[in-house]
């Protein structure tokens, strides 16, 4: 593989492969030049996670609009039915137990979704708290090396 380089750059081949070192970099150790390309990669993750948590707040918010119009629309249906009086639930003994269902559906899915929340919350903060700890090995391990 040939390149063409100027002067002041130094090559170094590896598994047929060409790294190009600049002159200033000459001076630097190895471990320094990928502290730095990690530092680089962890700035570049800070600046775009903002967009990507962004995206998905956006998609839980549509997500959640298009859910209420759909039970909307379909709860006009419903209406419909009822004015048209097609179908009258003040002559039917389902009604209260029609009602009864509903209101304990919607209240277990109030409580499921509660307990999922927080169920998430104590997952998300265990996994900070790991990354923390992890992170305080890691810093002991090294300042214990050095």
């Amino acid at each position: 593989m040939v390149e063409s380089k100027s002067k002041d750059d130094k090559s170094i081949e590896t598994d047929a492969r060409v790294v190009v070192v600049k002159s200033s970099e000459v001076t630097k150790s190895t471990s320094e030049i990928v502290e730095e390309n990690y530092t680089r990669l962890i700035d570049v993750i800070i600046k775009i996670h903002p967009h990507y948590t962004q995206a998905i707040s956006n998609l839980q918010s549509e997500y959640i609009k298009s859910i209420k119009n759909i039970i909307g629309a379909s709860f006009v249906a419903q209406k419909y039915l009822l004015f048209t009086n097609l179908f009258d639930w003040r002559n039917t003994p389902l009604k209260s137990l029609y009602i009864q269902q509903s209101d304990a559906f919607t209240n277990n899915m109030i409580r499921s979704l509660q307990i999922n929340t927080q169920l998430s919350i104590n997952a998300l903060e265990a996994v900070g708290s790991s990354l923390k700890t992890c992170s305080n090995v890691v810093k002991a391990e090294a300042e214990r090396q050095a």
